[in-house]
């Protein structure tokens, strides 16, 4: 009875599991590779998205400040107005009258390079913040195989603040440049790009004045000079940076200055424009740069390929740089036109 009973049941013979088994494995088998493709594939896609979000956002800033060198600012009628109060016969606060344009004196940075106000300053192969040429810091470091990195721009410009009694008028340096970093173990050397906000102090005081004898009229006058001990570039303000990391892993900041007419603006020497180069024809051609080429390299954070890439990364001014790793770069080429100084017409 039993025999009869168990004879009369359906199921699966040991060969058909088997099959379901394998079946089933070579399925999953296929979904996993699938999903390891788009994987990858979304993550190099992603990679890239922020390799070239980091190039845009760079240049953005870039952009806006560079077109910002060499603007003067000039007070109108109504700014005017607003300082005009003369009954205490004081230049600041009270009584402070304002001239319609700026009083702060000029450096040329002929004399003293750090003091520079000239617009655009491109200096070459820099590494930290460098505001003179002094050859022991242009040195370039070789950080983990990358060598040379990269170029600096520096950007002065004026503006005005009427909550600052003291110090109405403002005058601008901000500077972008290179530097080397690493992770808090002191692994995975690179570069980033940093930036350097500066205030020129040069407060008005009740010592800029003179007075009629006779009818006893103030008149506030420019400052003559400053004191280099309490004035001068300022980094405390603030709206100052010291040293503000912009964005990691930069492989590349190459800039050009450019004429009205297209031509790159350097000497028999590649040197570009700058206050340092005392004995030199291309000094005198500060003001005459009317845009700059701008080349931004960044490489992924990890590894991204799976076997090592042997590449040449071309510059812009015979400059090329061979790297020989598993790193992604990418490069962003754009052209930024000055509207305040050298005779631009766009």
């Amino acid at each position: 009875m039993n025999n009869i009973y168990f004879k009369n049941q359906k199921g699966l013979t040991l060969i058909e599991i088997m099959i379901g088994i394998i079946i089933t494995s070579l399925m999953m088998g296929a979904l996993y590779t699938t999903y390891s493709v788009v994987n990858s594939t979304y993550s190099q896609v992603s990679e890239k998205a922020k390799i070239s979000r980091s190039s845009r956002d760079l240049v953005s800033m870039l952009m806006r400040d560079i077109r910002m060198a060499g603007f003067k600012y000039y007070a109108g009628s109504q700014t005017i107005s607003k300082f005009a109060d003369d009954t205490s016969g004081e230049c600041k606060p009270d009584g402070m009258i304002l001239p319609k344009k700026s009083y702060f004196t000029f450096e040329n940075g002929f004399i003293d390079e750090k003091l520079s106000h000239n617009p655009l300053v491109i200096r070459k192969d820099r590494i930290g913040f460098q505001n003179t040429k002094d050859e022991s810091m242009s040195i370039q470091s070789n950080v983990a195989g990358t060598g040379l990195c990269c170029d600096q721009i520096e950007i002065v410009y004026e503006d005005f603040n009427q909550n600052d009694l003291n110090q109405p008028f403002k005058k601008y340096r901000i500077t972008y440049f290179a530097d080397e970093k690493s992770d808090r173990d002191g692994s995975n050397k690179r570069f980033a790009v940093y930036k350097t906000v500066e205030s020129w102090s040069q407060a008005r005081t009740d010592a800029d004045k003179t007075e009629d004898e006779e009818s006893g009229e103030v008149t506030c006058l420019w400052p003559a000079d400053y004191d280099p001990a309490t004035e001068g570039w300022q980094k405390d303000c603030p709206e100052c940076v010291d040293k503000e990391l912009v964005r990691d892993h930069i492989e590349d900041m190459e800039f050009i200055p450019f004429d009205k007419d297209g031509l790159i603006i350097k000497d028999s020497a590649g040197d570009y424009p700058a206050p340092e180069l005392a004995g030199t024809g291309i000094r005198k051609r500060l003001y005459d740069i009317s845009g700059v080429d701008i080349r931004l390299t960044f490489r992924s954070k990890d590894d991204f390929y799976k076997e090592v890439q042997k590449k040449t990364i071309a510059g812009l001014d015979d400059r090329s740089k061979e790297n020989e790793d598993k790193f992604l770069r990418d490069s962003v080429i754009v052209t930024v036109n000055t509207r305040n100084i050298g005779g631009s017409l766009f």
